[in-house]
């Protein structure tokens, strides 16, 4: 290779690197990635984080958003964003501004959240917390996607199809705190557009209403009170089955938290291994090693139960 080969393959492999490095990089300004967003007909993949205090959120950089796998399948799907809000004073002002500004408008309630937004600033889904990989990340965010098509057909529809395209982007929303708001109120255009009940939606909403009514009352009493017995068994006898292994999970802590003997450690064993069939496949083998290992010595398990409980 001679020298004008060798520079002309160095440039061009530096522009390719620059060029990659650029692609991959994270914004900082809000405006701008939104702008950038619609001329490339992406999302906005908005990463709140606290980059000096944040040890999930730091953990979900390294070991997810910034790899080379999610890299790759983020480059034609979204613009990244960084919304951080450190701890550190020398953090440029203008940028803190907007970042808290948004934190709020955004309803930010836990870090890291990933907020996946269209054009327009609105958001079309995410999620809250550390994910373990690349592929757990990858599943609400593609049903992020999904709802910004979905919102895109909205005012083309009505009536019925309206109705099923809004159930569709409801199914797909994230339901942690943060979107609980959007998520509410895309129930209840969905429930608005579809009065004849074409929709599952009517069913979903009861579910949900009685589910928080349930917590609600919960709140109300104390954890190991008679009347919180009472109260429970009232919600597992009117509960939706959907809402039974929530209610069923209550009795078998309040069973743990009022053991006062063997026989009342037995009960409550009896009482986990009926919700068990309850329980999603992953959660349900949680719940079966946690029977299996802390009822194994019934009698040393209440001891450290009666040893934890408030004097």
């Amino acid at each position: 290779m001679n020298f004008t080969t060798s520079v002309l393959f160095c440039t061009g492999t530096a522009a390719l690197i620059a060029t990659a490095t650029a692609e991959n990089t994270w914004m900082t300004d809000f405006s701008a990635a939104l702008k950038k967003a619609k001329a490339e007909k992406k999302l906005v993949l908005a990463d709140f984080t606290g980059s000096d205090w944040c040890s999930a959120c730091i953990l979900l950089r390294r070991s997810v958003l910034d790899t080379a796998e999610f890299r790759d399948w983020a480059k034609d799907k979204f613009v990244l964003l960084e919304i951080d809000l450190p701890k550190r004073r020398n953090f440029d002002a203008t940028l803190r501004a907007q970042n808290e500004a948004l934190a709020a408008r955004y309803n930010i309630i836990s870090y890291p959240s990933i907020l996946a937004l269209n054009e327009n600033g609105e958001v079309m889904g995410g999620f809250e917390g550390n994910v373990k990989s690349v592929k757990e990340a990858i599943v609400p965010l593609e049903n992020a996607r999904r709802n910004a098509e979905n919102f895109r057909k909205l005012p083309t529809l009505k009536d019925t199809a309206r109705a099923r395209v809004l159930n569709d982007i409801y199914h797909h929303f994230p339901k942690s705190k943060t979107f609980a708001a959007i998520r509410t109120d895309i129930r209840e255009r969905a429930l608005t557009a579809d009065p004849n009940k074409l929709t599952d939606i009517h069913l979903e909403a009861a579910v949900e209403e009685q589910a928080e009514q349930f917590r609600q009352e919960r709140s109300a009493l104390i954890i190991n009170s008679p009347e919180m017995k009472q109260l429970l068994k009232r919600q597992l006898r009117d509960a939706y089955p959907a809402n039974r292994p929530a209610v069923q999970q209550e009795l078998c802590q309040y069973a743990l938290a009022t053991a006062e003997n063997t026989a009342d450690i037995a009960a409550a064993r009896k009482l986990f291994e009926e919700l068990i069939p309850q329980l999603a496949p992953e959660q349900a083998a949680e719940t079966q090693n946690f029977v299996d290992t802390f009822f194994a010595d019934p009698e040393a398990l209440l001891r450290m139960l009666k040893a934890s409980r408030p004097q």
